[in-house]
C-alpha cells in the first residue's frame, strides 16, 4: 500500500515538472510531446498498480515478478531515448561543421576584400 502511494506521488510530481518545463518553453515541441507522454504514461501505470492489472500484464510478456515489468520497460525506453538523442547529437554536430567551416569562409573572403 505504501509503495502504490509512493509511486502515485512520484509519477504525479514528475507530471507537474513535466508541464511546468513546457509552460517555462525548456523543452521543444518534439522532447514536450515525448516526455509528456511518458509522465503521463507513469501516471497511468501507478494508478493500475494497486489493481492488480501488472499481474495479468506480466504474465502475458512472459514475466515472472511483476515490478520487474517497470524495469524492463523503462529500461528500453532509456535505450531508445539515448539512441534518439545520439542521432540528433550527430546532426548537429555535423551541421555545426559545416557552419564553421562557411564562416571561415565568408571570412577569408572579406579579408581578402579589405586587403585589395
Amino acid at each position: 500500500m505504501k509503495a502504490d502511494l509512493l509511486a502515485a506521488a512520484i509519477s504525479l510530481i514528475f507530471l507537474t515538472v513535466t508541464i511546468r518545463a513546457i509552460r517555462k518553453r525548456q523543452l521543444t515541441e518534439l522532447m514536450a510531446i515525448l516526455w509528456l507522454s511518458v509522465s503521463i504514461g507513469t501516471v497511468i501505470l501507478s494508478a493500475l498498480l494497486p489493481l492488480g492489472t501488472f499481474n495479468s500484464l506480466s504474465r502475458f510478456f512472459g514475466i515472472a515478478y511483476p515490478p520487474a515489468m517497470i524495469l524492463v520497460f523503462g529500461m528500453a525506453f532509456v535505450i531508445l531515448f539515448t539512441f534518439r538523442l545520439s542521432v540528433s547529437l550527430s546532426r548537429l554536430s555535423a551541421r555545426q561543421k559545416i557552419l564553421v567551416q562557411e564562416l571561415a569562409l565568408m571570412r577569408a573572403q572579406a579579408e581578402s576584400e579589405r586587403t585589395e
